[in-house]
């Protein structure tokens, strides 16, 4: 049966278009029958005198390809009237971002919100993995920069790495060498980061399995759907496609198979539909769950989304 989505996401003209998911689920959900709606957490609005949050939307009509399409004349629809609504908004994770989260909350539970308000409040995409340490590399988060310098001294390598908790795509990511560096220079990095004590970060040792390449495997529903390798630029260790990372397929060993998905089982119970883990050297590094990217390399010929899309119409079908 045909059913209507909401994606609620960033501009259209500000996308990446030959990368982006959001279109190639949207698209195909709209080749298999479905009709799509996009807008942006800034047209979303909530009365009083109703009962749940409004969606000032435009239904998206493809042209052949996830990346030629047109909008719709815009409309205002209550979020209750979706079957789906997909929460696909990019970081930066702040209060803009939480607020969004709270207008999603009234389309329950009329329609099935991926990924769940409250799940997307719950679980940091950084610190998610501290609920599966058996998963991932020792990590501390804090804001003391004593602690995140004691962190890399304890090192076998000294050698970390330094991320913020609320942006995504390698931004504010930085790596702490001791002996290339010294404790001096690492220490006011560490201030400035944390703007002397008072802003979190997370700290990981350095994993140099990064210069063969990121794992991106991508859940839906708790099943693992696609594999894909990010190599780093050479002499880089930022695995993203925005610091130039190339895209290579990937056949995962029994142990990656198994983490993700027991994982992504774990996480499906609390509302977690879509998960994009980052994987280094087998160990699980990231847990992204704010509008994950599916990936796959250029000459990968597998359609993933057909998969994808089967599982969503599944779960609505459950509903």
């Amino acid at each position: 049966m045909s059913s209507t989505h909401l994606f609620v996401m960033d501009p259209l003209a500000s996308l990446n278009r030959p990368l982006d998911s959001s279109l190639r689920m949207m698209y195909k959900l709209s080749r298999r029958g479905h009709t799509v709606y996009s807008c942006t957490p800034t047209q979303l609005s909530w009365s009083n005198t109703r009962d749940s949050a409004d969606a000032n939307c435009a239904i998206l009509r493809f042209n052949g390809s996830p990346t030629d399409f047109t909008e719709d004349t815009r409309t205002v629809r209550s979020l209750r009237s979706f079957d789906a609504v997909h929460m696909r908004k990019d970081p930066p994770y702040d209060l803009d971002y939480v607020a969004t989260t709270w207008l999603l909350d009234t389309a329950l539970p009329s329609a099935r919100v991926y990924n769940a308000p409250q799940a997307l409040r719950r679980f940091n995409e950084k610190l998610a993995i501290f609920l599966f340490p058996q998963d991932c590399h020792q990590a501390l988060v804090s804001c003391d920069p004593q602690a995140l310098l004691e962190f890399v001294r304890n090192d076998a390598a000294g050698d970390a790495i330094l991320k913020p908790l609320t942006l995504f795509g390698g931004r504010g990511v930085e790596r702490l060498q001791l002996a290339l560096e010294g404790e001096d220079q690492i220490r006011a990095k560490l201030e400035d980061a944390t703007q002397h004590g008072q802003s979190m970060r997370l700290i990981q040792p350095f994993d140099k399995a990064v210069f063969a390449g990121e794992v991106r495997a991508f859940t839906a529903f708790g099943k693992p759907v696609a594999w894909c390798l990010k190599r780093p630029l050479s002499g880089n260790f930022l695995a993203n496609t925005r610091a130039g990372a190339q895209l290579e397929t990937y056949e995962p060993s029994t142990v990656e198979t198994e983490r993700v998905t027991r994982i992504a089982t774990s996480l499906l119970a609390e509302g977690v539909a879509f998960i994009g883990f980052d994987i280094i050297g087998g160990f699980v590094s990231e847990i992204n769950l704010t509008s994950p990217r599916l990936l796959k390399a250029p000459h990968d010929k597998n359609d993933y989304y057909d998969e994808l899309v089967s599982l969503i119409e599944a779960d609505l079908s459950q509903s």
